[in-house]
């Protein structure tokens, strides 16, 4: 697959205006006339020296070359083309390392380093790093001084500074740039912990290890892969080697500060490979490799843990039992794994799910089709065998947790939720703390798709207490993610960012890149809400990039879906499409057929939003064939609500009133998230048709709705004839068209609701 990036390596260079905002604040016309002589004094040098024009950001500059030397010598060519010219005084920084091209822009950690150098520059001179140093060195036209080696902001590699003192440049004050560098280091680390403190709490950078993190700590995070563990059996055996090792990387992933390998990465590990080659692919230095043999009525079970970097195995056992024992194995090896690794855990891991041999093999029977799961059918397999599993060990909340699990995968979300619940009291009967954070967690996680945010909330920080109680580490970041997701819905950027911050750095403790690429693909959907494009964008690639070298494809369709749903915010739908096209590509490839759904239902979005409604209608029609392939209600019923929205725009309106129909009495029956939409549109139909509507309804599903777009503002103009509601939603127009590039505004404006509200708009007046 093509990716939209294009990495190469360049010299970047930034220039920064001195004083411009001082200068600015007395005298905007005279700044203005400022950049204007910048551009036209700047541009024919950039263009001599084999210089790109990357992009302006407010007085400074972006540039690219194709060799430090060319940077160089351009750089010295500017500071003397604006020696005399009043108030151009810049300051320059240049680095040389990877950039990452893509849309006429450029970005990439060493663009970051190139930003942070140039305030170490004097004013009229030249700032460096040494990897620019070096690669000039050879030359004796230039001559250069060290300046030191400062913490950068955002910046992690080490970077060393120099000026260039040569061709009359001035000499970089050091006494100036040391006094600015000790306040900027306190701010990084204090100033940082300060301003979140208050959310954060003091206990979670000690628990973090925060400041070891700032200064380079070396504490080891041991990691381990544990390899699907073999069947030496029959094959129709293989249910208990696949679901004790999916449930032994469950338990060790939980027990304290340990990263392990995941599952998915496991399964798609060529068996051929050598374990040091499969330690390289998994990022571990650990391997676990293990054996299972059912015999009579008793089974043998070979383990080995080894350290693949000096190839010492830290133990190697073998394990003959009755077949009843088999309930103890998981807890065994998963403490074997601790104990030698030397991990702290605050967790019983020794302690069985159950004492019930039978109760135990329907469940990881269950379990093996839950991950092989391709069908519907299946799900019902699935459900099947765990009923019988909690019918004989009712305590069996595991097996319990997983029903509910699959209750909710197949769209019966209100089941999942009354399990959930009973589960959560059992948990916390049995004292099972790490299960009782689970059902914490999936209800938030119901809640969210219910729509009651502070609900979600409440069971989220209720799973983080736990987690953090018994130290599971893993289940912290994911609580602090799912935090996260729910602030960003209820429109609380700075609490959404603080949150994916705090997931992001113990991802990065437990050097968990799935992990990171999730987050940074939540921190740039941050930065697209606080309109800051460039550091949003930043983000979604640093996603992609990790994605694609873990191999994690689900990581990358996601990245681009993403960036595609960026773009559509944007009203930029021809490039939201090419990057909704790119991801849908990977998910046929993979067969995902939920995320399938949900990209044909977004794309169908985009075409819907152009007036595009046959392509629209095609692409939601795909998306309800797979809903219905799954039995999912919350899919059917957004499905059926998009449909039945296209045929309205089409003056459909027999057609609209029935899918708008169908949707709402799946919505009433299954108790989901209470679409207004599909409400509103209902009943703006039947007043088409019929004459009539439930205005008190209507008005009773948007008394607590704080944002209603521009399209349900349009309609509520239709239905209820108020012109405060058209007058709302021209103003949103003008605002969104407002902070759109000139082409991109005109195309918003052609599209056909946001031209109908203005023509309706102007009317009216």
């Amino acid at each position: 697959m093509n990716q939209p990036l294009e990495r190469k390596l360049a010299a970047i260079m930034f220039t920064d205006i001195a004083g411009y905002t001082a200068l600015s604040a007395k005298d905007s016309k005279k700044t203005s006339e400022l950049l204007k002589t910048q551009r036209g004094t700047l541009k024919p040098i950039v263009e001599k020296h084999g210089g790109s024009w990357m992009k302006e950001i407010g007085d400074g500059l972006l540039l690219i070359f194709d060799s430090a030397t060319s940077a160089v010598e351009c750089s010295i060519a500017i500071q003397v083309a604006t020696k005399d010219i009043e108030d151009l005084n810049l300051r320059i920084g240049i680095h040389e390392g990877e950039v990452i091209k893509q849309d006429g822009d450029v970005i990439g950690d060493d663009v970051n380093v190139a930003s942070r150098i140039e305030p170490f520059s004097a004013v009229g001179g030249v700032a460096i790093s040494q990897k620019v140093q070096q690669a000039i060195s050879s030359n004796t036209e230039f001559e250069t001084k060290y300046i030191g080696k400062p913490k950068l902001k955002g910046v992690s590699q080490e970077v060393k500074v120099y000026c260039i003192t040569s061709h009359g440049l001035p000499e970089t004050d050091v006494s100036k740039v040391s006094a600015k560098l000790e306040e900027e280091y306190k701010f990084n680390i204090f100033a940082l912990t300060g301003g979140i403190l208050t959310t954060i709490g003091v206990a979670f950078w000690i628990a973090v290890g925060v400041f070891d993190v700032s200064f380079g700590g070396k504490a080891e995070v041991p990691s381990v892969g544990i390899l699907m563990m073999e069947n030496l059996g029959k094959e129709d055996e293989e249910f208990w080697s696949s679901g004790m090792t999916a449930d032994l990387i469950t338990k060790v992933a939980g027990a304290g500060l340990i990263r392990v390998a995941p599952l998915d990465d496991i399964l798609k590990l060529d068996k051929d490979l050598s374990i040091e080659e499969k330690a390289k692919k998994l990022r571990v230095k650990y391997i676990l490799t293990h054996s299972f043999l059912i015999k009579d009525k008793g089974f043998d079970l070979w383990c080995k843990l080894e350290n693949t970097e000096n190839g010492v195995a830290l133990f190697s056992n073998k394990i003959s039992e009755p077949i009843d024992m088999a309930v103890q194995m998981v807890g065994k090896l998963a403490n074997d794994i601790i104990t030698s690794l030397k991990v702290k855990s605050k967790q019983d891991v020794m302690k069985a799910p159950t004492n019930n041999a039978e109760a135990y093999e329907y469940y990881l029977k269950a379990k093996y089709k839950w991950q092989k799961r391709k069908t519907i059918e299946d799900i019902y397999i699935v459900r099947g065998l765990l009923e019988k599993s909690v019918e004989i060990d009712k305590k069996l909340i595991t097996a319990k947790h997983l029903l509910a699990i699959a209750y909710d995968y197949s769209g019966e979300n209100k089941k999942a939720y009354e399990m959930t619940q009973l589960n959560l009291i059992e948990s916390q009967d049995y004292e099972l703390k790490n299960e009782e954070a689970n059902c914490l967690s999936m209800l938030g996680i119901l809640e969210k798709n219910l729509g009651n945010q502070n609900n979600a909330v409440n069971y989220f920080n209720r799973a983080l207490e736990i987690y953090l109680e018994v130290n599971n580490q893993s289940g912290i970041a994911n609580q602090y993610n799912n935090l996260g997701s729910i602030y960003r819905i209820k429109g609380e950027k700075e609490l959404a960012f603080d949150n994916y911050y705090k997931a992001k750095i113990l991802y990065k403790k437990l050097d968990d890149k799935d992990g990171l690429s999730r987050c940074y693909n939540n921190l740039a959907t941050i930065y697209d809400l606080k309109g800051e494009y460039d550091k949003a964008l930043y983000n979604f690639n640093k996603s992609l990039l990790l994605a694609e070298s873990i191999g994690n494809m689900e990581g990358v369709a996601a990245a681009l879906g993403n960036m595609g749903l960026f773009y559509m915010r944007q009203s930029k739908l021809e490039k939201a499409l090419e990057y909704r096209f790119k991801s849908l590509e990977i998910y046929e490839k993979l067969q995902n057929e939920r995320a399938l759904a949900k990209s044909y239902s977004i794309i169908g979005h985009n075409y819907n939003i152009i007036g595009d409604y046959d392509k629209a209608l095609d692409y939601y029609n795909k998306s309800l064939d797979i809903n219905e392939k799954l039995d999912d209600k919350f899919g059917l019923q957004s499905s059926l609500g998009n449909i039945g929205t296209i045929y309205y725009y089409k003056q459909n309106y027999q057609k609209a009133i029935e899918y708008l129909g169908e949707a709402i009495e799946l919505q009433n029956e299954n108790q989901y998230f209470f679409e207004i939409i599909e409400t509103i549109r209902f009943n703006l139909v039947n007043k088409i048709i019929n004459n009539k509507y439930n205005k008190e309804e209507v008005l009773k599903i948007i008394k607590d709705v704080d944002d209603i777009g521009y399209y349900l503002n349009y309609d509520l103009f239709k239905l209820l004839e108020e012109t405060s509601y058209l007058e709302t939603a021209y103003n949103q127009i003008q605002e969104t068209a407002g902070n759109l590039e000139p082409d991109v505004k005109a195309k918003f404006l052609s599209y056909p609701i946001p031209k109908a509200i203005v023509e309706e708009w102007e009317k009216v007046k």
